[in-house]
């Protein structure tokens, strides 16, 4: 089953969705305590966080990383990176547990 979970980009309502013990929230830059509630238990969290520079539609990357420390998955990966963020370095300085994502990376959320 797929869930809906609402989420903002700017002043823009869209949808991340959950499905099973994985969650795929990207393009968003606010989540409602609301759609929190339905986050939790997972597995593996796909969170949008462009740099660390605010954006007015994008999470950053502390941000997420907040959102990682609220909803504790076991696994996290960050999408929707910035071509500006150095991504070993970054790598370097999240959380366990917690990782950039990059193309081609296949995981496996079953």
């Amino acid at each position: 089953m797929v869930q809906p979970i609402p989420v903002m980009h700017g002043n823009l309502p869209i949808f991340g969705y959950r499905f099973g013990n994985a969650a795929y929230l990207t393009d968003h830059s606010f989540i409602p305590e609301s759609s929190m509630e339905m986050l939790g238990g997972l597995d593996v969290l796909f969170l949008d966080a462009l740099r660390r520079k605010p954006h007015p539609t994008h999470s950053t990357i502390e941000t997420s990383i907040e959102t990682v420390g609220k909803l504790k998955p076991r696994r996290a990966f960050f999408t929707h990176i910035s071509h500006d963020v150095a991504h070993e370095a970054t790598q370097a300085l999240l959380p366990a547990g917690v990782h950039l994502a990059y193309d081609g990376l296949v995981i496996d959320v079953a």
